[in-house]
């Protein structure tokens, strides 16, 4: 079963087992991730495969420890494996297929998290394309622009209600998405701007663009990188 967690998410898995705990005096003694996971926030090409390794900070409560801080007591996760494998026991990555996922340690035997960090595989330097998969889920029409890191329009379209397209282009350095929707007596009215920076287009190469409505305001623009890459 491939786990969806975010770091966030297992301060709040660790807080909830460790400190629910009966060995627990004080539960907001433990409301923390007790290990350091090194190498923090990795990033792999295809095929590349890292070992990782947990440290345990100084000064922390021995009741929120786990018994065995030993590497035999320590197993690994990977919260996207079609991403990136880990072996449990090694705590070895392998870089499968252009992505992210969070990779957790816990004790041999539980559900907490002791430590996490999130690693990438990172798009092979020869894909050179950019798929845009616009959508608008509006009953108005609405403009999508898409320009490059000089600010060249490279693509424009208008689709109307509830229509989507997608762009084949070539990779920039960055990009820009810029839409606008035409309501009612207002014409042409600019609802967002936003940018996919170098580091995220080295992630993945494929972008929704959504114009999503909202109950009595204007709709947005949402913006979402998708893995594993795709075509048109």
């Amino acid at each position: 079963m491939t786990l969806r967690w975010n770091a966030p998410c297992a301060v709040l898995v660790a807080a909830a087992v460790a400190c629910g705990s009966s060995d627990v005096i004080n539960p907001d003694l433990c409301f923390i991730l007790v290990a350091q996971v090194e190498p923090a926030a990795p990033a792999l090409q295809l095929g590349d495969t890292m070992t990782m390794r947990a440290s345990f900070f100084q000064n922390v409560a021995p009741e929120c420890l786990p018994s065995d801080t030993t590497v035999a007591g320590l197993r690994w996760l990977s919260s996207d494996t079609a991403a990136i494998t880990v072996d449990a026991v090694a705590g070895r990555l392998t870089a499968r297929r252009p992505g992210w996922a969070q990779i957790l340690v816990v004790p041999v035997g539980g559900g907490r998290v002791l430590g996490t960090t999130v690693a990438k595989v990172l798009e092979p330097p020869h894909a050179e394309s950019l798929i845009s998969i616009v959508t608008n889920r509006t009953s108005d029409s609405v403009t999508m622009i898409l320009a490059d890191a000089t600010g060249g329009i490279v693509r424009t379209v208008t689709l109307g209600a509830l229509g989507s397209t997608c762009w084949n282009t070539p990779l920039s350095d960055s990009v820009q998405y810029s839409a606008q929707v035409y309501l009612p007596l207002s014409g042409a009215t600019p609802i967002g701007t936003k940018w996919v920076v170098h580091a995220a287009l080295g992630v993945t190469h494929t972008w929704l663009a959504d114009i999503d409505p909202l109950s009595g305001a204007l709709p947005t623009l949402h913006l979402a990188g998708v893995t594993p890459d795709r075509g048109c």
